[in-house]
């Protein structure tokens, strides 16, 4: 697919469920955040996410449907839909929720903690425990198998002000020995903060914004095809943005572009230049 098509193909997806969606967690577009659905509760989130590498792009739509088992405990699965991926473009993690890598991912989050310190603020900590499970069995000349992550984050949160730390760490469960192929374990660290202007904090049926300043490090070790470490791969990257997070009743809106700030790469690979994804949710 024609990268032209493609993107106006993820924009019209976009655009059909803007008017039906609710921000993932009320939380960031990239970084990890704290926040799970009430019990009972279901969302539906559809992120268009694009990676600018060299003079190339690419593409991938990914929906995310979660539920809540309890207030605290929250389980999810996401499915790829790559629009557009060139050859040579290795994959990323992308975002801690949902990667930009063609995995189909299970992710169940727990708040094992919570703590009120004023009228709509706390402190709470979430853990997370993935499963993905590759839908290509080669990439970028190494065999494919599934994989296991987790992750942590804390922070606190009030009407006003934001702020979540935390890290991701994902290692593919590839055979062991010397003539093994294992594609790079990824390892991600976030750091979120956000504002609430004072005139959006009022209830329905007034509109509801927040902004964040988002800061993540992708950490990815080199790829190993048949027991030999591949030059042109493994990377340290660490990207800053804006991004914007709309709620109107039980649909909103969220995203923003992110630019490489640091970065440090094995061999002569493509530089990453910006990424940029878009989320709309539903809620019910």
């Amino acid at each position: 697919m024609k990268p032209r098509r493609a993107l106006a193909l993820a924009l019209g997806l976009w655009m059909a469920l803007s008017g039906t969606g609710f921000a993932q967690g009320h939380g960031p577009a990239y970084g990890l955040s704290t926040p799970t659905l009430g019990k009972g509760g279901w969302s539906l989130d559809l992120s268009a996410m694009s990676r600018f590498v060299g003079t190339t792009r690419t593409v991938m739509v990914r929906p995310m449907l979660s539920y809540g088992i309890t207030e605290d405990l929250q389980i999810s699965g996401s499915f790829p839909m790559p629009l557009y991926t060139p050859q040579g473009i290795r994959p990323a993690h992308g975002m801690a929720r949902m990667p930009t890598s063609p995995d189909i991912e299970f992710l169940l989050g727990w708040r094992f903690h919570r703590q009120a310190t004023g009228i709509g603020s706390r402190f709470e900590s979430t853990i997370y425990a993935g499963f993905d499970y590759p839908t290509d069995a080669v990439r970028a000349g190494a065999r494919t198998a599934p994989g296991l992550y987790g992750a942590a984050v804390t922070g606190y949160a009030s009407r006003a002000v934001y702020a979540w730390a935390g890290g991701l760490y994902r290692r593919y469960m590839t055979p062991a020995g010397n003539a093994a192929d294992h594609p790079g374990d990824v390892a991600m660290y976030s750091l979120v903060l956000g504002y609430r202007p004072g005139s959006f904090r009022r209830d329905l049926p007034h509109a509801d914004w927040r902004i964040f300043l988002e800061a993540f490090g992708e950490w990815i070790r080199s790829d190993v095809i048949a027991g030999v470490p591949q030059l042109d791969t493994g990377s340290h990257q660490i990207f800053v943005g804006p991004t914007l997070l709309g709620l109107y009743g039980s649909w909103g809106v969220s995203g923003g572009p992110v630019f490489p700030v640091y970065r440090r790469v094995n061999g002569t690979q493509l530089q990453e230049k910006a990424r940029l994804i878009v989320t709309t949710t539903f809620w019910f």
